[in-house]
Protein backbone atom coordinates (compact mmCIF):
# COMPACT_ATOMS: atom_id res chain seq x y z
CA UNK A 1 0.00 0.00 0.00
CA UNK A 2 1.23 3.16 -1.17
CA UNK A 3 0.57 6.14 1.27
CA UNK A 4 1.64 9.84 1.55
CA UNK A 5 0.79 12.11 4.56
CA UNK A 6 0.60 15.47 4.33
CA UNK A 7 0.74 17.90 7.29
CA UNK A 8 1.02 21.61 7.31
CA UNK A 9 4.56 21.46 9.11
CA UNK A 10 6.90 18.89 11.12
CA UNK A 11 7.76 21.21 13.66
CA UNK A 12 7.07 20.58 17.37
CA UNK A 13 3.46 19.07 17.79
CA UNK A 14 1.17 16.30 18.97
CA UNK A 15 -0.09 16.13 15.35
CA UNK A 16 3.68 15.58 14.26
CA UNK A 17 4.78 13.39 16.83
CA UNK A 18 1.32 10.80 16.07
CA UNK A 19 3.80 10.48 12.39
CA UNK A 20 6.79 9.36 14.18
CA UNK A 21 4.80 7.28 16.07
CA UNK A 22 2.87 5.57 13.07
CA UNK A 23 5.93 5.44 11.24
CA UNK A 24 7.81 2.90 14.06
CA UNK A 25 4.37 0.95 14.48
CA UNK A 26 4.03 0.31 10.78
CA UNK A 27 7.94 -0.85 10.26
CA UNK A 28 8.10 -4.73 8.41
CA UNK A 29 4.13 -3.95 7.17
CA UNK A 30 3.61 -3.99 3.67
CA UNK A 31 3.17 0.00 3.47
CA UNK A 32 5.45 2.08 1.61
CA UNK A 33 4.73 5.68 3.57
CA UNK A 34 6.00 9.44 2.54
CA UNK A 35 5.49 12.50 4.23
CA UNK A 36 4.73 16.01 3.16
CA UNK A 37 5.39 19.26 4.81
CA UNK A 38 3.78 22.13 3.69
CA UNK A 39 6.34 24.79 5.84
CA UNK A 40 10.07 24.13 5.34
CA UNK A 41 12.24 22.53 7.90
CA UNK A 42 13.16 24.20 10.80
CA UNK A 43 17.15 23.68 12.04
CA UNK A 44 17.27 22.08 15.47
CA UNK A 45 13.73 20.37 15.02
CA UNK A 46 14.71 16.80 15.21
CA UNK A 47 10.72 15.14 13.73
CA UNK A 48 12.10 14.77 10.01
CA UNK A 49 14.96 13.00 11.38
CA UNK A 50 13.25 10.77 13.40
CA UNK A 51 10.85 9.81 9.99
CA UNK A 52 13.72 9.36 7.93
CA UNK A 53 15.61 6.91 10.71
CA UNK A 54 12.00 5.06 10.82
CA UNK A 55 12.42 4.40 6.99
CA UNK A 56 9.82 7.10 5.84
CA UNK A 57 10.83 9.35 2.85
CA UNK A 58 9.78 13.18 4.02
CA UNK A 59 9.58 15.98 1.64
CA UNK A 60 9.02 19.55 2.04
CA UNK A 61 6.98 21.49 -0.71
CA UNK A 62 6.73 25.33 0.52
CA UNK A 63 5.27 28.25 -0.52
CA UNK A 64 4.77 32.04 0.76
CA UNK A 65 0.79 31.11 0.55
CA UNK A 66 -1.39 28.65 0.24
CA UNK A 67 -3.18 29.17 -2.95
CA UNK A 68 0.09 29.33 -4.65
CA UNK A 69 -0.24 27.02 -7.56
CA UNK A 70 3.52 26.21 -8.41
CA UNK A 71 2.97 23.97 -4.69
CA UNK A 72 0.04 22.92 -5.70
CA UNK A 73 1.70 21.10 -8.80
CA UNK A 74 4.77 19.64 -7.32
CA UNK A 75 2.48 17.80 -5.35
CA UNK A 76 0.20 16.57 -7.86
CA UNK A 77 3.35 15.87 -9.98
CA UNK A 78 5.16 14.01 -7.11
CA UNK A 79 1.58 12.17 -5.97
CA UNK A 80 1.35 10.66 -9.81
CA UNK A 81 5.24 9.86 -9.74
CA UNK A 82 5.13 8.01 -6.32
CA UNK A 83 1.77 6.23 -7.48
CA UNK A 84 -0.20 6.87 -4.39
CA UNK A 85 -2.97 4.78 -3.20
CA UNK A 86 -4.21 7.05 -0.35
CA UNK A 87 -3.56 10.19 0.92
CA UNK A 88 -4.04 11.12 4.76
CA UNK A 89 -3.82 14.60 5.85
CA UNK A 90 -3.16 16.65 9.23
CA UNK A 91 -4.20 20.39 10.21
CA UNK A 92 -5.76 23.00 7.84
CA UNK A 93 -3.95 24.05 4.86
CA UNK A 94 -2.63 19.87 4.07
CA UNK A 95 -6.18 18.90 4.82
CA UNK A 96 -7.46 21.62 1.56
CA UNK A 97 -4.62 20.62 -0.79
CA UNK A 98 -5.07 16.71 -0.07
CA UNK A 99 -8.29 16.85 -0.35
CA UNK A 100 -8.10 18.72 -3.79
CA UNK A 101 -5.19 17.17 -5.09
CA UNK A 102 -7.49 13.80 -4.21
CA UNK A 103 -10.31 14.58 -6.12
CA UNK A 104 -8.28 15.99 -9.09
CA UNK A 105 -5.89 12.57 -8.80
CA UNK A 106 -9.09 10.52 -7.71
CA UNK A 107 -6.88 9.34 -5.21
CA UNK A 108 -9.01 8.67 -1.43
CA UNK A 109 -8.22 10.63 0.99
CA UNK A 110 -8.19 9.92 4.96
CA UNK A 111 -8.42 13.56 6.67
CA UNK A 112 -7.69 13.41 10.66
CA UNK A 113 -9.82 15.79 12.89
CA UNK A 114 -7.55 17.06 15.64
CA UNK A 115 -9.35 19.11 18.23
CA UNK A 116 -13.03 20.28 18.99
CA UNK A 117 -12.17 24.20 18.71
CA UNK A 118 -11.35 26.80 15.91
CA UNK A 119 -8.80 29.23 16.83
CA UNK A 120 -8.71 32.40 14.27
CA UNK A 121 -5.58 33.85 15.13
CA UNK A 122 -4.24 30.36 13.28
CA UNK A 123 -6.19 29.79 11.01
CA UNK A 124 -8.28 32.71 9.25
CA UNK A 125 -12.31 32.14 8.82
CA UNK A 126 -11.58 31.93 5.01
CA UNK A 127 -9.15 29.06 5.34
CA UNK A 128 -11.80 26.81 7.55
CA UNK A 129 -14.39 27.54 5.32
CA UNK A 130 -12.58 26.10 2.14
CA UNK A 131 -11.92 22.93 4.42
CA UNK A 132 -14.96 22.21 5.64
CA UNK A 133 -15.96 22.55 1.88
CA UNK A 134 -12.95 20.64 0.46
CA UNK A 135 -13.73 17.77 3.42
CA UNK A 136 -17.06 17.40 2.51
CA UNK A 137 -15.98 15.73 -0.56
CA UNK A 138 -17.06 11.91 -1.66
CA UNK A 139 -13.23 10.86 -1.63
CA UNK A 140 -12.82 12.40 1.77
CA UNK A 141 -13.18 9.68 4.87
CA UNK A 142 -12.82 11.55 7.95
CA UNK A 143 -11.31 9.98 11.01
CA UNK A 144 -10.56 12.26 14.65
CA UNK A 145 -8.76 11.52 17.50
CA UNK A 146 -11.60 10.90 19.96
CA UNK A 147 -15.08 10.71 20.75
CA UNK A 148 -15.86 14.25 21.99
CA UNK A 149 -13.82 15.53 18.74
CA UNK A 150 -16.03 13.54 16.58
CA UNK A 151 -19.15 14.51 18.34
CA UNK A 152 -18.23 18.45 17.97
CA UNK A 153 -17.94 17.98 14.38
CA UNK A 154 -20.92 16.66 13.15
CA UNK A 155 -22.76 20.07 12.70
CA UNK A 156 -20.09 20.57 10.55
CA UNK A 157 -20.13 17.31 8.38
CA UNK A 158 -24.06 16.45 8.39
CA UNK A 159 -24.41 12.67 7.32
CA UNK A 160 -20.42 12.07 6.77
CA UNK A 161 -19.24 9.34 8.87
CA UNK A 162 -16.45 10.04 11.45
CA UNK A 163 -14.09 7.32 12.51
CA UNK A 164 -12.71 7.13 16.18
CA UNK A 165 -9.07 6.00 16.31
CA UNK A 166 -8.33 7.58 20.01
CA UNK A 167 -4.48 8.64 20.23
CA UNK A 168 -1.80 6.38 21.21
CA UNK A 169 1.88 7.05 22.75
CA UNK A 170 5.25 5.34 23.21
CA UNK A 171 5.95 4.51 26.64
CA UNK A 172 8.31 6.79 28.06
CA UNK A 173 11.52 5.17 29.92
CA UNK A 174 12.11 6.59 32.90
CA UNK A 175 15.94 7.75 33.51
CA UNK A 176 18.75 7.30 36.70
CA UNK A 177 18.28 8.97 39.82
CA UNK A 178 21.75 11.01 38.94
CA UNK A 179 20.47 12.11 35.83
CA UNK A 180 17.16 13.02 37.26
CA UNK A 181 18.97 15.05 39.95
CA UNK A 182 21.15 16.94 37.50
CA UNK A 183 18.79 17.96 35.57
CA UNK A 184 16.01 19.19 38.34
CA UNK A 185 19.12 21.54 39.67
CA UNK A 186 19.42 22.56 35.97
CA UNK A 187 15.97 23.78 35.82
CA UNK A 188 14.85 25.03 39.08
CA UNK A 189 18.41 25.52 41.01
CA UNK A 190 17.46 23.30 43.37
CA UNK A 191 16.30 19.58 42.84
CA UNK A 192 14.42 19.19 45.66
CA UNK A 193 11.87 22.31 44.44
CA UNK A 194 8.52 20.76 43.27
CA UNK A 195 8.34 20.79 39.51
CA UNK A 196 5.30 21.54 37.52
CA UNK A 197 5.30 21.01 33.50
CA UNK A 198 2.86 22.27 30.55
CA UNK A 199 3.40 21.17 27.20
CA UNK A 200 2.16 22.80 24.02
CA UNK A 201 2.03 25.37 21.46
CA UNK A 202 2.16 29.07 22.83
CA UNK A 203 -1.37 29.88 21.24
CA UNK A 204 -4.50 31.60 22.74
CA UNK A 205 -6.78 27.61 23.15
CA UNK A 206 -4.09 26.08 25.37
CA UNK A 207 -4.97 28.78 28.45
CA UNK A 208 -1.28 29.95 29.19
CA UNK A 209 -2.13 33.15 30.25
CA UNK A 210 -5.07 31.48 32.93
CA UNK A 211 -2.10 28.80 33.97
CA UNK A 212 0.09 32.20 35.12
CA UNK A 213 -2.88 33.64 37.18
CA UNK A 214 -2.93 30.52 38.78
CA UNK A 215 0.82 29.88 39.16
CA UNK A 216 1.00 33.53 40.96
CA UNK A 217 -1.65 31.76 43.55
CA UNK A 218 0.32 29.09 43.34
CA UNK A 219 3.38 30.77 44.66
CA UNK A 220 2.44 32.75 47.39
CA UNK A 221 1.40 29.44 49.21
CA UNK A 222 4.51 27.33 47.82
CA UNK A 223 6.91 29.72 47.01
CA UNK A 224 9.29 26.44 46.42
CA UNK A 225 7.43 25.68 43.35
CA UNK A 226 8.26 25.81 39.82
CA UNK A 227 6.43 26.10 36.57
CA UNK A 228 7.86 24.51 33.28
CA UNK A 229 6.22 25.83 30.00
CA UNK A 230 7.64 23.97 26.88
CA UNK A 231 6.79 25.17 23.45
CA UNK A 232 6.60 28.47 21.06
CA UNK A 233 4.29 30.32 19.50
CA UNK A 234 3.13 33.77 18.94
CA UNK A 235 2.58 34.26 22.63
CA UNK A 236 6.15 34.12 23.89
CA UNK A 237 6.55 37.53 24.52
CA UNK A 238 3.25 38.77 25.83
CA UNK A 239 3.92 35.11 28.17
CA UNK A 240 7.23 36.82 29.37
CA UNK A 241 5.63 40.06 30.01
CA UNK A 242 3.26 38.53 32.31
CA UNK A 243 5.58 36.54 34.66
CA UNK A 244 7.69 39.71 35.21
CA UNK A 245 4.43 41.46 35.84
CA UNK A 246 3.17 38.91 37.87
CA UNK A 247 6.22 38.44 39.92
CA UNK A 248 7.20 35.19 39.18
CA UNK A 249 10.50 35.09 37.32
CA UNK A 250 13.38 32.58 38.62
CA UNK A 251 9.99 30.02 39.26
CA UNK A 252 8.03 30.29 36.04
CA UNK A 253 9.91 29.27 32.78
CA UNK A 254 9.40 29.46 28.98
CA UNK A 255 11.63 26.67 27.58
CA UNK A 256 10.59 27.49 24.40
CA UNK A 257 10.73 23.99 21.50
CA UNK A 258 12.59 21.25 23.06
CA UNK A 259 13.62 17.69 21.40
CA UNK A 260 13.69 16.64 25.45
CA UNK A 261 10.54 16.21 26.36
CA UNK A 262 10.39 12.78 27.62
CA UNK A 263 13.32 13.48 30.09
CA UNK A 264 11.71 16.91 30.72
CA UNK A 265 8.44 14.64 32.18
CA UNK A 266 10.96 12.44 33.79
CA UNK A 267 12.33 14.57 36.15
CA UNK A 268 8.54 16.55 36.89
CA UNK A 269 6.49 15.81 39.58
CA UNK A 270 3.14 17.20 37.86
CA UNK A 271 1.63 17.81 34.52
CA UNK A 272 -0.94 20.51 34.21
CA UNK A 273 -3.15 21.39 30.97
CA UNK A 274 -5.20 24.91 30.96
CA UNK A 275 -6.78 24.17 27.58
CA UNK A 276 -9.49 26.22 26.76
CA UNK A 277 -10.36 23.46 23.99
CA UNK A 278 -8.63 20.66 23.28
CA UNK A 279 -8.52 16.59 20.95
CA UNK A 280 -6.62 14.11 22.69
CA UNK A 281 -3.56 15.99 23.91
CA UNK A 282 -0.53 14.04 22.70
CA UNK A 283 1.84 15.94 25.61
CA UNK A 284 -0.88 14.57 28.16
CA UNK A 285 -0.54 11.38 27.17
CA UNK A 286 3.20 11.48 27.23
CA UNK A 287 2.87 13.23 30.66
CA UNK A 288 0.61 10.24 32.01
CA UNK A 289 3.44 7.20 30.16
CA UNK A 290 6.06 9.14 33.00
CA UNK A 291 3.92 8.61 35.64
CA UNK A 292 3.15 11.77 36.18
CA UNK A 293 -0.63 13.30 38.33
CA UNK A 294 -2.15 15.61 36.20
CA UNK A 295 -4.37 18.38 36.87
CA UNK A 296 -6.38 19.46 33.70
CA UNK A 297 -9.14 21.28 32.37
CA UNK A 298 -12.12 19.77 31.45
CA UNK A 299 -12.08 19.71 27.89
CA UNK A 300 -12.01 17.81 24.71
CA UNK A 301 -11.31 14.05 25.11
CA UNK A 302 -8.97 14.66 28.17
CA UNK A 303 -12.16 13.45 30.26
CA UNK A 304 -11.90 10.27 28.20
CA UNK A 305 -8.31 9.47 29.45
CA UNK A 306 -8.56 10.97 33.42
CA UNK A 307 -10.40 9.76 35.40
CA UNK A 308 -10.04 10.91 39.35
CA UNK A 309 -8.05 7.94 40.41
CA UNK A 310 -5.08 9.48 37.63
CA UNK A 311 -5.40 13.13 38.08
CA UNK A 312 -7.98 15.88 38.93
CA UNK A 313 -10.43 17.63 36.17
CA UNK A 314 -11.22 21.80 36.38
CA UNK A 315 -13.52 23.30 34.48
CA UNK A 316 -11.83 25.87 31.86
CA UNK A 317 -11.07 29.38 32.39
CA UNK A 318 -11.05 29.06 36.07
CA UNK A 319 -7.04 29.96 37.47
CA UNK A 320 -8.82 29.91 41.01
CA UNK A 321 -10.04 26.44 40.60
CA UNK A 322 -6.74 25.10 38.84
CA UNK A 323 -4.12 26.93 41.58
CA UNK A 324 -6.57 24.96 44.52
CA UNK A 325 -6.21 21.86 42.83
CA UNK A 326 -2.74 21.81 41.98
CA UNK A 327 -2.13 23.24 45.88
CA UNK A 328 -4.29 20.03 47.44
CA UNK A 329 -2.00 17.75 45.45
CA UNK A 330 1.25 19.14 46.03
CA UNK A 331 0.34 18.82 49.96
CA UNK A 332 -0.13 15.03 49.66
CA UNK A 333 3.09 13.23 47.85
CA UNK A 334 1.26 10.48 48.56
CA UNK A 335 -1.64 11.13 46.45
CA UNK A 336 0.74 12.33 43.36
CA UNK A 337 2.75 9.49 43.66
CA UNK A 338 -0.52 7.07 43.85
CA UNK A 339 -2.14 9.11 40.85
CA UNK A 340 0.74 8.54 38.18
CA UNK A 341 1.09 4.98 38.66
CA UNK A 342 -2.37 4.79 37.78
CA UNK A 343 -1.92 6.89 34.92
CA UNK A 344 1.28 4.85 33.62
CA UNK A 345 -0.60 1.93 33.73
CA UNK A 346 -3.69 3.12 32.36
CA UNK A 347 -1.94 4.73 29.01
CA UNK A 348 0.17 1.42 29.06
CA UNK A 349 -3.11 -0.93 28.63
CA UNK A 350 -5.40 1.61 26.34
CA UNK A 351 -3.09 3.69 24.08
CA UNK A 352 -0.90 1.01 22.73
CA UNK A 353 0.96 2.45 19.10
CA UNK A 354 0.79 -0.89 17.70
CA UNK A 355 -3.45 -1.53 18.32
CA UNK A 356 -3.57 2.32 17.06
CA UNK A 357 -1.55 1.68 13.72
CA UNK A 358 -3.53 -2.06 13.24
CA UNK A 359 -6.72 0.39 13.44
CA UNK A 360 -5.85 3.21 10.91
CA UNK A 361 -4.31 0.44 8.72
CA UNK A 362 -8.00 -1.47 8.99
CA UNK A 363 -9.78 2.21 8.19
CA UNK A 364 -7.33 2.48 4.94
CA UNK A 365 -8.07 -1.15 3.71
CA UNK A 366 -12.03 0.13 4.11
CA UNK A 367 -11.65 3.26 2.44
CA UNK A 368 -9.62 1.66 -0.20
CA UNK A 369 -12.39 -1.25 -1.05
CA UNK A 370 -13.99 -1.52 -3.88
CA UNK A 371 -17.56 -1.59 -2.16
CA UNK A 372 -16.28 1.56 -0.02
CA UNK A 373 -18.56 0.04 2.92
CA UNK A 374 -19.74 2.74 5.18
CA UNK A 375 -21.35 0.43 7.35
CA UNK A 376 -21.85 1.64 10.84
CA UNK A 377 -19.52 -0.25 13.48
CA UNK A 378 -18.67 0.65 17.02
CA UNK A 379 -15.53 3.50 16.14
CA UNK A 380 -17.67 5.16 14.03
CA UNK A 381 -19.56 8.52 15.33
CA UNK A 382 -22.72 9.57 13.06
Amino acid sequence: MRVTHIIDSLRWGGAQKLLVTFAHAVQGQDIELNIVSLIKHLRGVTIPDELTEAGVGVHFFTSKALHKPKRFYKLIRFLQRERVELIHTHLTYANILGALAGRLLRIPVVSTLHTQGYDPHKDPRLWRLLETWTLRFDNVHLSSVGYTVAESQKRRFPGKPIEVIPNAVRMLTSISGDQRETLRKQLAGDASRPLLISVGRLSPPKGYSDLLSAFATIHQRNPSAVLLIVGDGKLRSELRNKIVSLGLKGHAHLLGARDDVPRLLAVSDLYVSASYWEGLPVALLEAMSAGLPVVATNVGDIPEVLDEGMGVLVPPCQPGELAEAICSLLKDEGKMKSLGSAAREHVRKNYDPGTWAQRILLFYADVLSPLNTTSESGGKCR
